[in-house]
């Protein structure tokens, strides 16, 4: 690795750590300010079905609130944790919504949440309360994981090894600097603008190295990000967009997970989601683009920069169609089930509603980056890669 590659990712875990420690410290200004509550202890284990009765219908809320529901008594075992070797039966509820039921069977593993005061004195305060809190998807998770990485490494090669290097970066950034700045109440946009910056960085170096194919990369991918950032703010600034159109940003504003509760906040967080979704497919073009020029400047290194301006056009013409359908179609598929429920309104209810909004902003300004970043892209590496005149 060279020694440029080695400062870059030494100033990119200085700045990272800078960045959590000051979220660390928010995050203990806001926890010492709560007000205390009694203290509870739940975990998450893996437990595995020993045996399940047969299904009752539960007359109590049949009576008391006309609902339909069966009750069936499941004997677990847990298998981890602190209790692990634990025996208990659990009361599991099948309703008539199979979005809340857990169909268990003698064999099969669940993951169970467990319970209890933890300050308890008496024995019956003590005892945890057991319930199946879902299915135990992980194991399944993991195969798919390892038979991806396995193909992805054996078609990728040392390419690939890098590849992998620099979506381990991004990953990272999310996940110790964005969720732990965004819970301390910082606004999400600003901390998504620097992880796009850092993690397109560090992807093209790793990737293509010291050269100018990965400066005209990073180039396009940056001003493509910048592009499709500013157009998410101002749709979500003028249209105007919440950021609570879902369930989940719903549950988010009532929790006690977030510090911020201005409304801004979470506008902000929408535009870092739209920000990051556009990420890679805005970064796949760049390159794209960049690598393309870059083996045409091998071929023929007689090429001035308007040729290769050109020559990078025209491969960014069959690029931006198929991979406006990928970004567009991978919103739409993420929202297929709200188009059916949808679909039955009339046009100007819908394009109004803030979730279909929200979903088409999405999908446009991620596309406006896009397709952006195509003639950029190609006029960084004409400048960069053509040969210079009297050369």
């Amino acid at each position: 690795m060279s020694k440029l590659n080695l400062r870059v990712l030494k100033i990119i875990l200085l700045i990272s750590f800078w960045l959590l420690n000051c979220s660390l410290c928010q995050a203990q200004n806001t926890e010492n300010n709560s007000s205390k509550t009694v203290p509870i202890n739940e975990e998450f284990v893996v437990g595995r079905v020993l045996s399940v009765s047969k299904p009752m219908l539960n007359q109590n809320l049949l009576h008391g609130a006309g609902l339909v529901s069966q009750q069936e008594l499941v004997k677990v075992k847990v298998l981890e944790g602190s209790y692990k070797e634990l025996v208990t039966e659990i009361t599991n509820e099948i309703t008539d919504n199979p979005a809340y039921n857990i169909d268990v069977k003698p064999g099969s593993e669940v993951v169970l949440s467990i319970t209890s005061l933890a300050n308890a004195t008496n024995s019956a305060a003590s005892k945890p309360e057991v319930n199946i809190s879902d299915y135990h998807r992980a194991p399944i998770i993991y195969i798919l994981f390892l038979v991806f990485l396995v193909v992805f490494l054996f078609l990728g090669g040392k390419t690939g090894l890098k590849a992998l290097a620099g979506l381990v970066v991004t990953v990272l950034l999310i996940a110790y600097i964005l969720l732990p700045l965004s819970m301390a109440g910082v606004y999400p946009l600003i901390t998504a603008v620097f992880i796009c910056l850092v993690s397109t960085v560090a992807s093209m170096l790793f990737i293509c190295g010291r050269t100018r194919k990965a400066a005209a990369a990073i180039i396009g991918t940056i001003c493509g990000v910048l592009i499709a950032g500013i157009a998410a703010y101002l749709v979500i600034k003028f249209a105007p967009l919440t950021g609570l159109s879902s369930e989940e940003a719903q549950i988010l504003r009532g929790s006690l997970a977030i510090a911020n509760k201005n409304p801004i906040f979470y506008s902000g967080l929408l535009a870092a989601g739209m920000l990051i979704g556009a990420l890679g497919v805005i970064m796949d073009v760049a390159i794209s683009i960049a690598s393309s020029i870059n083996e045409m400047v091998q071929v023929n290194k007689e090429l001035g920069p308007s040729e290769l301006y050109k020559s990078g056009m025209n491969i960014g013409h069959d690029i931006m169609g198929t991979m406006t359908n990928t970004l567009i179609l991978a919103y739409t598929g993420g929202a297929l089930p709200l188009l059916i429920l949808v679909s039955q309104m009339p046009s100007n209810k819908l394009l109004n509603l803030d979730l279909v909004a929200t979903e088409v902003a999405s999908a446009l300004s991620g596309s406006l980056g896009l397709i952006l970043t195509i003639p950029l892209t190609a006029l960084a590496a004409a400048k960069l890669m053509a040969k210079p005149k009297g050369a």
